[in-house]
C-alpha cells in the first residue's frame, strides 16, 4: 500500500471541484492525465510515468471519496485500487489522503513504477493539487 496524505487550505467542495476535473489535469498535475467523468461505473484513460491504463471508477462521492480500480489479466494476477478520501478538518481546510493498494501475485514489480527514490509521485500530485486548489479564483 502507498499512501499519501496533504492538509488543503479549502473545503472539501472546493478540493472535489478540482480533484474530480480530470479534463483540467494536464494543466496542473505532474504526474497523471485523465480522461472521462467522476461517476461510478465510467471507464477513465490514465497515463502515467511509464504507464497507461483503464480503470473503472468503483466510488464517487462528491466532496468525500473519489476511488478507481484497474485489473491486469486476472483479479489474481494483479490489482491496483487508488482512492482519495476528503476528511473536512475542524478549522475549514480539508484531509486529502491519496491510496493506492495492490493485491495480486504480480504486486512487486508493479509497485516500482508508482514510486521513485527522488520523490514519490503520489505526494508529488497532492502538492500540485494542493497549489492549485489553494491558487484557484474564488468564484471558480
Amino acid at each position: 500500500m502507498l499512501t499519501s496524505t496533504i492538509d488543503i487550505a479549502a473545503t472539501p467542495e472546493q478540493v472535489w471541484d478540482v480533484l474530480s476535473d480530470f479534463d483540467s489535469y494536464g494543466q496542473w498535475s505532474n504526474f497523471s492525465r485523465v480522461s472521462g467523468t467522476a461517476t461510478k461505473g465510467t471507464r477513465l484513460s490514465i497515463r502515467m510515468p511509464g504507464m497507461s491504463f483503464r480503470p473503472f471508477v468503483t466510488a464517487a462521492v462528491p466532496n468525500q471519496e473519489l476511488e478507481w480500480s484497474a485489473k491486469i489479466a486476472s483479479e489474481r494476477f494483479f490489482v491496483g485500487r487508488h482512492t482519495f478520501t476528503l476528511i473536512p478538518n475542524e478549522d475549514g481546510t480539508t484531509r486529502l489522503n491519496n491510496v493506492e493498494t495492490f493485491s495480486g501475485v504480480s504486486v512487486r514489480p508493479f509497485r516500482r513504477l508508482f514510486t521513485s527514490k527522488e520523490d514519490d509521485g503520489y505526494a508529488s500530485f497532492n502538492r500540485a493539487l494542493k497549489q492549485r486548489v489553494e491558487t484557484r479564483p474564488a468564484s471558480a
